[in-house]
């Protein structure tokens, strides 16, 4: 198997969380040499929103694990609500 072009370096981690949390690496399993620029995105722009209340407890919670994953919590949130779904319907 060939290997990945090396990637060029992100600015910040917050910039590079975001690009891998939304574009779809299985081109690169195809073609190692795929630019990362022509990867698709997982999805389209999000266009709905949903409020959830927490308990402080809860959200500080959320913000350390997103944190140590150099997330934001709402993408963690989102993240997890996904697998969650995808597992269980």
């Amino acid at each position: 198997m060939k290997l990945p072009k090396p990637i060029k370096p992100f600015k910040t981690l917050e910039e590079e969380a975001h690009f891998w949390d939304t574009h779809d690496l299985s081109p690169l399993y195809k073609n190692p040499k795929s630019p990362l620029s022509k990867l698709p995105l997982i999805e389209t722009e999000k266009k709905e929103t949903l409020v959830i209340r927490l308990q402080k407890t809860l959200k500080q919670k959320l913000s350390k694990a997103a944190q140590s994953r150099g997330l934001n919590p709402s993408t963690l949130a989102r993240m997890w609500l996904a697998e969650k779904l995808q597992t269980n319907p």
